[in-house]
């Protein structure tokens, strides 16, 4: 299970999942992403969050994307069996991985991770 850092504004890792998975910005498969502009993105929606607490949101959120995409691969392969006990599955994997988001973030992240992985 992943160590969460003592500190973590919600505001700051809310920030970077709006920019990774809702805007589309950085899915696991680009090339090239732009963290510079994703880390100064955050740092526009959260100014009183220190830069250090931005760059720590953004490698969360980047790690949870990579996880989604790697989870949903395996959902749609069938390693978690199928039905809803197969999606609760592949959620609680993704949580337990990287703790601190919430259910609704969750459950964004892994349709997004299933959809870069049918890519």
């Amino acid at each position: 299970m992943s160590k969460i850092p003592p500190v973590m504004d919600a505001r700051a890792l809310s920030a970077a999942f709006v920019l990774v998975f809702r805007q589309g910005r950085s899915p696991p498969s680009c090339p090239a992403p732009d963290d510079n502009d994703l880390l100064n993105r955050i740092q526009d929606a959260v100014p009183s969050v220190s830069p250090a607490i931005c760059h720590e949101a953004l490698i969360r959120v980047r790690r949870l994307s990579f996880d989604a995409s790697g989870i949903g691969s395996d959902f749609l392969t069938g390693q978690y069996g199928s039905g809803e006990s197969a999606q609760a599955a592949a959620l609680a994997k993704l949580e337990e991985r990287n703790p601190g988001f919430s259910e609704a973030e969750y459950r964004t992240a892994f349709l997004v991770g299933r959809m870069w992985a049918g890519l």
